[in-house]
């Protein structure tokens, strides 16, 4: 019960600290669940919308950049140690579970033979529908639409749309010797 009021109190500071530094760009619902272990961070005129009774676990890394909106669905919960990070945009749907782990990234490294890795990025706009199940240890890779009512399974990259109602999964064997 205290652990619960504390958490509560927590939440309201920093979203009301958060208001005050970055004004309509932090669009965070006062009821939410956010563990004060969890990273919100707003870079440059990038935005954070956080719907209603959302509930974020330890570590738990939200990062926003550029002229960039991420935009998360009201009752959506992220596992401990997800992250978000968005140099175009990505928005979640409501009603969304991530697992321990899934990671989204709306941004790549521009890498070339001559040079190698640069710190210049490509950027592309994630969506996840409404009603999505990522399991622990996804990654969703830029440019990436996932539709309503879609599971992920542990471990799967995602680098292309996968359309409403589907499931998708690793397909591998295990073999013990």
């Amino acid at each position: 019960m205290i652990r619960s009021v504390i958490v509560i109190l927590m939440n309201l500071l920093r979203i009301a600290v958060g208001r005050l530094s970055h004004g309509s760009r932090y669009a965070v619902h006062h009821l939410q669940r956010i563990s004060p272990f969890c990273a919100l961070k707003i870079f440059q005129r990038g935005r954070l919308e956080i719907g209603r009774n959302c509930e974020f676990a330890h570590g738990c890394d939200i990062e926003v950049f550029d002229d960039a909106t991420i935009s998360i669905g009201e009752g959506t919960y992220m596992n401990r140690y997800c992250m978000v990070s968005a140099h175009s945009g990505v928005t979640i749907g409501k009603h969304c579970l991530f697992g321990a782990g899934v990671k989204v990234f709306d941004n790549n490294h521009v890498h070339s033979h001559e040079t190698g890795v640069s710190t210049q990025l490509t950027s592309a706009p994630i969506v996840i529908g409404d009603h999505c199940w990522l399991a622990s240890d996804v990654v969703v890779l830029k440019g990436v639409t996932i539709g309503n009512n879609c599971v992920v399974g542990a471990g799967c990259i995602v680098y292309q749309d996968i359309p409403a109602g589907s499931v998708v999964y690793h397909k591998q064997e295990l073999v013990v010797r």
